[in-house]
Formats: C-alpha cells, sequence, structure tokens
C-alpha cells in the first residue's frame, strides 16, 4: 500500500515539472522570420530614374500581316467611251483637251463616217460676240441645249443637236421654228474628207463627270458609254 502511495507522488511530481518547464523540455515552434528593414538604404527616385526603368513588353492581340494574309482591296469600276465623229482638224483638239484632264485617249481613224448624222444648228454669225449674244437671247427663251461652235469651218454658228435618227432632228426643227426661232437649218453634218473618233479605256468614275463637261466644246462629236471587250 505504502509502495503504491509513493509511486502515485512520482508520477504526480513528473506530471507537475513537465507541465511548468513545457518551454525547456518540449522542442520551439518555428517563427516567421521577418526581413529586416533598413530605413537608411531606402532611395526615393525621380521620374526620370522612373522613365528609364525597363520596361516588360506588351503583346498586342492583333497580329502583324504576313506575305501570305490576303487584305481585301476595294475595286473601284471602270468604263469604256467612245468619242466621236471628229474631222481630222478637230481631233487634234479633242487629243489637246483630254490631256488636259490626264486621259490619254486612242484615235481610231476612218475613212468614212460610220452612220449619217443630222444637225440642227444655226449658221455663222458675223462675229463672236455676235453668237454669244444670240445664245444668251435663246436661253432666255427656254431654249438650253445649244453650243456656239468654235470649228473653224462652222465657226460662230449656234448648235442645237447632232442627232444619228433624223426624225429627232425634225422634231427639234419644227419646236424651234414654232417658238418663233428663225434662220435655223436641218442637214447632213459634214465632217470633211477625213474621220476620226477616240477611244477612252477604262475611265474612272470622276473622269466621266470631267469628260462630259468637254462636250460643250465640240458640239459636232458624239460621246456614248460603249463596251471595253
Amino acid at each position: 500500500m505504502i509502495k503504491k502511495f509513493i509511486l502515485i507522488l512520482i508520477f504526480m511530481n513528473l506530471g507537475l515539472l513537465i507541465y511548468f518547464n513545457a518551454d525547456l523540455i518540449l522542442p520551439n515552434p518555428a517563427k516567421a522570420v521577418t526581413a529586416e528593414i533598413n530605413p537608411e538604404k531606402i532611395k526615393i527616385l525621380t521620374p526620370q530614374q522612373i522613365e528609364s526603368l525597363p520596361k516588360k513588353s506588351v503583346e498586342t492581340s492583333s497580329a502583324t500581316p504576313t506575305e501570305n494574309d490576303t487584305i481585301p482591296v476595294n475595286t473601284q469600276a471602270l468604263t469604256c467611251y467612245e468619242w466621236g465623229v471628229f474631222s481630222k482638224a478637230r481631233v487634234t483638239d479633242a487629243q489637246i483637251a483630254s490631256s488636259n484632264i490626264a486621259l490619254q485617249p486612242l484615235v481610231i481613224e476612218q475613212t468614212t463616217p460610220d452612220t449619217k448624222r443630222f444637225w440642227v444648228y444655226k449658221p455663222p454669225l458675223k462675229s463672236a460676240e455676235a453668237a454669244q449674244a444670240k445664245a444668251l437671247e435663246l436661253k432666255a427663251l427656254g431654249i438650253k441645249d445649244l453650243f456656239v461652235v468654235q470649228d473653224a469651218k462652222w465657226k460662230n454658228a449656234i448648235s442645237f443637236g447632232i442627232f444619228e435618227d433624223e426624225q429627232l432632228a425634225t422634231k427639234l426643227f419644227k419646236e424651234l421654228k414654232a417658238k418663233g426661232i428663225k434662220d435655223i437649218a436641218k442637214a447632213l453634218h459634214d465632217q470633211g474628207k477625213g474621220y476620226a473618233h477616240l477611244l477612252f479605256k477604262n475611265i474612272a468614275a470622276e473622269k466621266i463627270t470631267e469628260l462630259q463637261k468637254l462636250k460643250s466644246d465640240f458640239p459636232e462629236a458624239n460621246l456614248q458609254e460603249v463596251s471595253c471587250n
């Protein structure tokens, strides 16, 4: 009995010893290592120094096109026009006028005109001033489609129109007569012994507008769109 009591006291003393000296007997838990900060080593950078720091390259989402990539190109419709028929004397003037708007037509020469053309006109007046005054007078009457001819043979004549269809020429002639216009005529248009027309290939839209503006200087010739084939 006494031995049991002594053993109990020994175990109790050991338990108390371990409890009060646990930090010495048991291993210490690992402590977090904190980096030591040295304030005297902190350096403030200037904006220039910040700007000079290496920068990380940023990848863009759009890829650079390679030689194999297909890049869409806007295409513009091109058309062809024929202008004529001109006398040989006038075809040179028409070429010069075309070159002034950066067009270089092909000159197609021919011995006879392809078709007959009927001209409604007022014979040449005495001077350019008289022709211009008469043109203004006619426009005041509501006649808008007319030109003062500059060709040497018919200089200062007033042209009202040239037609392949004789019936259209006759209709215009009668309408002008009904408005009281005197000294007008309808006749086959004589273009001389030599003939030529100009062929414009693959003209852009803006050039067609410029070309059409030249018609007033060449009332004897028709400008029409033709096939490019």
